[in-house]
């Protein structure tokens, strides 16, 4: 994170069940080829708002590669042995992530158009490596028509009209500056990914949720939003051939998580907290403030994959996923899974949170549109439309979806006001408009609900505040207290007896609350010991009892915490197939779906690619 003038920094700063696993299994098909690129405006941003992902892929072996877009020297009197000092912090950071000594070796690194960078190559681990661009940073006022370096290139990144110099950090690889523009920066950028082959991109927030009030009009650090934007189209630019890997591009939440509840387990923050620490020995303006102390015990996507992309059908299991405009599936049939080609797109890019459910006109898929903020939805007739219950606004969330008895499919959405809006099917399947369900109390709702069907055969919603899980079944119906702080949204299954149970995970703590709805009343929250990774929690109803699949300590899928193994992008969940058998899900860094079956005796069979 760069260091902005201490009082704009000051004031714009808001701070707002057990069964037996088999262990880890060998890396799947494809694994090999699995590579991380991260492409951030500062030398801290990385180990503030991505890790600890980005902490696993330096443990995991494969090949890591971080960019730095700006040289972070803000303001600072002595800019170029700042920017040296914020670089040998990032350096110590890796090196420390990675378990071996902070020893690299350096060298220019030749960019597209001439240019000119800096590449650090950890000696005990050559897979990692580190790119330093060397762009002014936002607030120095000696770049190439002051402050806003960044700003500029990208407002005329077709135009070539604007250029700016780099810095040459004191004792570094350069041999002096380089001259960018807009267009340039994105042709490095590109050149960088067509030498790295990533099959995941790491972004920071290129469009952050204008309810939080830091560095408006960007509501978070110019740096962060436009180095994200510049890194989204060059990423663009890259998938358009054919020959490039399948790019799985993962945003990060920055700034505004400071304003969201603690969300990482303790042992995960010591963690974090020790890999920056290992940096701010370098930095002398990364102390003081309390958000970094904040942000290292948090870690949030901007737009999570959730657990509900996901179905039971006749015909076996569904799965989705996005892919850019496109929406990949895989069906199983029997115990084989099967690519599905025929899906489309619905004309914009998807973002990550899918929801699936079992519709009279087939499984419905539906998803939130980052360019248009609409919601749409796919079923046997193909997609549709579903509008917005707030036109053009970034903070409509991302949808779930559950059938009523007769097969009509209901819409539900965190809206702009806080609250929750649904939209539903008449019994023509047609969408109807948008009907705002309001919210359960004077507390927002956040991102991430639940829709579930109840014996009823209507659909209901769960979500949470920063308080407590709320619940909706015709009106809102908030359970007696007290209730543990959630650290992020709840799940929940039907079981046996109409029992419905709600997990979610509790803020601070790595735990589990649990409780339970029978007949209409509500059981004390239970808390238990959670997985033990980052993310939420998914729940899945067999052999007659809720199980909870999350992801563990070392990255790989837990099942009612004991290891399941794989290897999950982000959240993986679970399904219950046609003979009763929980089947394990993940997206992995290779873009593809990853599958493990339980088999006799309550194991799990190794971890298989699906295409």
């Amino acid at each position: 994170m760069a260091r902005a003038r201490p009082v704009v920094a000051l004031a714009a700063l808001v701070l707002g069940l057990v069964i037996a696993c088999g262990g880890p299994a060998p890396d799947p098909a494809g694994a090999s080829d699995v590579a991380y690129l991260q492409v951030v405006a500062h030398h801290d941003d990385d180990l503030l708002f991505m890790n600890p992902d980005v902490r696993e892929a330096v443990r995991s072996g494969r090949r890591v590669e971080t960019v730095f877009l700006t040289a972070g020297e803000a303001e600072v009197p002595d800019a170029n042995g700042y920017s040296a000092s914020r670089q040998a912090g990032a350096r110590a950071a890796y090196a420390r992530m990675a378990g071996v000594p902070d020893e690299w070796d350096g060298t220019a690194a030749d960019l597209a158009g001439g240019r000119v960078g800096e590449r650090y190559t950890l000696k005990a681990k050559p897979q990692v490596t580190l790119v330093f661009l060397n762009l002014p940073e936002d607030g120095d006022p000696r770049a190439d028509g002051g402050r806003g370096a960044l700003r500029r290139l990208w407002k005329d990144r077709a135009g070539g009209v604007v250029s700016v110099d780099t810095l040459t950090p004191t004792g570094g690889k350069m041999p002096g500056p380089s001259t960018y523009t807009g267009n340039g920066l994105i042709r490095v950028l590109v050149e960088l990914m067509d030498d790295f082959r990533p099959t995941v991109l790491r972004v920071q927030d290129s469009d952050p949720d204008p309810d939080y009030p830091q560095w408006k009009p960007w509501h978070d650090h110019p740096d962060h939003v436009v180095g994200a934007r510049f890194t989204e189209e060059a990423a663009r630019v890259y998938q358009r051939s054919p020959e490039h890997p399948r790019l799985v591009v993962v945003g990060y939440r920055d700034y505004n998580t400071d304003a969201s509840p603690v969300n990482l387990p303790p042992a995960r923050q010591e963690e974090k907290i020790g890999d920056f620490a290992a940096y701010q020995a370098h930095d002398r303006n990364a102390t003081g403030h309390p958000s970094y102390d904040a942000w290292p015990r948090r870690m949030y996507y901007r737009w999570d994959r959730g657990t509900q992309w996901v179905v039971r059908t006749d015909d076996g299991l569904r799965a989705y996923a996005p892919q850019g405009k496109r929406l990949l599936g895989w069906r199983r049939h029997g115990d084989r899974w099967e690519r599905l080609d025929d899906l489309g797109g619905p004309g914009g890019k998807l973002a990550f949170g899918l929801s699936a459910t079992r519709g009279k006109n087939g499984p419905t898929v539906c998803g939130r549109l980052l360019d248009s903020h609409d919601i749409t939805c796919r079923d046997d007739r193909g997609w549709a439309s579903l509008g917005s219950p707030d036109p053009g606004d970034v903070r409509v969330g991302t949808p779930t979806a559950a059938a009523y008895a007769d097969g009509r499919v209901a819409v539900f959405v965190r809206d702009a006001g806080g609250g929750v809006s649904r939209s539903e099917q008449d019994r023509s399947g047609v969408w109807g408009p948008w009907t705002r369900l309001g919210r359960p109390g004077a507390t927002p709702i956040t991102d991430g609900l639940t829709a579930v069907t109840g014996p009823s055969g209507t659909p209901e919603v769960l979500g949470s505040t920063r308080d407590a899980p709320v619940h909706w079944s015709g009106a809102w119906n908030p359970s007696d207290g007290p209730w543990p702080a959630p650290a992020g949204p709840p799940s929940a299954v039907y079981g046996k007896d109409d029992t419905l149970t709600v997990v979610y995970p509790v803020a601070d703590t790595g735990e589990l609350a649990t409780t339970t709805r029978t007949n209409g009343k509500w059981t004390p929250p239970t808390r238990s010991p959670g997985p033990d990774g980052p993310g939420r929690p998914a729940t899945v109803y067999a052999h007659d009892r809720v199980m909870v699949v999350g992801r563990d300590k070392d990255g790989g899928v837990s099942v009612d915490g004991t290891s399941a193994g794989g290897d999950p992008l982000d959240y993986p969940t679970a399904a219950v197939d046609g003979n009763g058998r929980v089947v394990l899900l993940a997206i992995g860094a290779d873009g593809r779906l990853h599958t493990s079956s339980e088999q006799d005796g309550g194991r799990f069979a190794p971890w298989q690619a699906a295409g």
